[in-house]
């Protein structure tokens, strides 16, 4: 017999054996958390909601359900600048021993980008970080290839000068920061003779 085939078998059997005491079997209704690091997620689960803190790595319902019933556990409510996913987290409780849903959250991500004036060349190459993107001549707008997370420091500037040109980054437009809640679309990259 195959191992998968063997974890229903061993909880039929459980609750079998609980029926026959008298007893009913129940479940807890809970699992691992993974990368939460702000606060605000609250995950629901029939009517019911947990408030999950930054940092937690499990949780549980305070109630726990009978064999035999459903579960849906679901994303209430998005932590601060993050998402969060379930998997694993519905079903009927007694098809397995016990019920461990995941929840994963990654950090919310956005991009970074504005004009670009003067461009009459090919060879302008931006860089944030390690990451570079390679902007056509005549281009009049640009978006980074590299999405920024939320909170995280950003720094744009000019890695590879296109052929007989000289560009920059115009100061106070956007190019330098700390990622908010939304895409930057104000950095203006002028660009002239070299």
């Amino acid at each position: 017999m195959k191992l998968s085939c063997l974890r229903p078998l061993t909880a039929l059997l459980l609750t079998l054996g609980l029926a026959a005491c008298g007893g009913k079997a129940s479940y807890e209704v809970g699992g691992t958390v993974n990368n939460l690091n702000t606060n605000g997620l609250i995950l629901a689960n029939g009517g019911v909601n947990l408030p999950i803190a930054s940092g937690q790595t499990k949780f549980a319902f305070a109630q726990r359900i009978d064999y035999g019933t459903e579960y849906d556990i679901t994303v209430q409510q998005q932590p601060a600048h993050m998402n969060c996913g379930v998997s694993g987290g519905s079903g009927t409780a007694g098809r397995y021993l016990s019920i461990q849903a995941a929840v994963t959250c990654t950090q919310n991500t956005y991009t970074v980008g504005g004009t670009v004036t003067g461009l009459t060349a090919d060879g302008l190459v931006l860089i944030n970080g390690t990451a570079q993107t390679t902007i056509a001549k005549d281009s009049t707008t640009f978006t980074l290839g590299t999405r920024v997370a939320d909170g995280d420091k950003y720094g744009i500037s000019v890695f590879t000068q296109p052929t007989g040109l000289k560009c920059g980054v115009v100061e106070n437009t956007g190019g330098i920061g700390v990622m908010g809640e939304a895409n930057v679309t104000t950095v203006q990259i002028t660009c002239g003779p070299a």
